[in-house]
């Protein structure tokens, strides 16, 4: 009886012991899930107190991409004023790119680029800007934090194209460059395959196909690749910063006429 009783005693505080786990368990979970809901509320929060701090403007682009062509009466266009080298003018793929455009567009619009420079310049490659350090390390979007890459086949890294800046996949924040490079040879593709339709645009245009899929293209240059030009050719240190700033007074974003 005693051996009896000993053993059901054993059994029942193993059960109470089971029970007490199970909702030490629960509510462990129960506290994850809760800490987890907390912390992603509070970045949605952070994302969206961000965003509030820009004024918005309204977007239009084409209803087709045509990349090499002028913009549409109406279309939305980003008019870059370079000190002491004349402007530049840019169209948008809205479609294609909505998040590098919004956010390009709402910085552009609230003054974020004023007096910032092109801090990286290589002839027969590229130029690249939009970070307020100057350094190539700094800069955010309009968020307050990264977002990721928008690839398309219709959008190539042509000579002219306005691209999104990045350490590494969907790292994009606020700096961008434009493809300088006219004349693409084999060491423009660095690897990269292309498309025979592909192949003919590099071939017709220029630009650098290595870029393709890395970089998000959500804009195009159709105006002033003169400055374009001025600016790849100044003279720079062994880090490729210009030994005299290339300073971009301003950015306008203005309906094409």
């Amino acid at each position: 009886m005693k051996k009896r009783l000993y053993t059901l005693g054993l059994i029942m505080s193993l059960m109470i012991l089971a029970c007490a786990c199970g909702k030490k368990t629960e509510e462990a979970s129960s506290e994850k899930e809760k800490t987890t809901a907390k912390t992603t509320a509070a970045s949605e929060t952070t994302a969206e107190q961000e965003e509030q701090k820009y004024k918005k403007v309204d977007i239009h682009s084409a209803s087709q991409v045509d990349q090499m062509s002028a913009p549409e009466k109406g279309e939305t266009i980003a008019v870059v004023k370079v000190k002491d080298y004349g402007e530049m003018k840019f169209k948008f793929f809205n479609q294609d790119s909505p998040l590098a455009v919004e956010n390009f567009v709402t910085l552009a619009y609230n003054g974020y680029y004023d007096g910032i420079t092109f801090h990286r310049v290589i002839d027969d490659f590229m130029i690249q800007g939009g970070d307020p350090t100057g350094t190539g390390m700094g800069g955010e979007s309009i968020w307050g934090k990264e977002f990721e890459n928008e690839t398309s086949d219709e959008l190539l890294p042509l000579r002219g194209a306005l691209c999104m800046a990045n350490a590494g996949k969907d790292t994009n924040g606020s700096q961008f460059f434009v493809v300088q490079n006219k004349e693409v040879t084999d060491r423009s593709y660095g690897g990269k395959t292309a498309t025979e339709e592909q192949r003919e645009k590099f071939q017709e245009y220029g630009g650098y196909p290595y870029l393709m899929d890395d970089y998000t293209v959500f804009g195009q240059l159709y105006e002033g690749f003169d400055v374009l030009d001025q600016i790849a050719q100044t003279e720079t240190d062994a880090d490729d910063k210009p030994l005299e700033d290339v300073v971009i007074e301003s950015i306008t974003i203005e309906e094409a006429q």
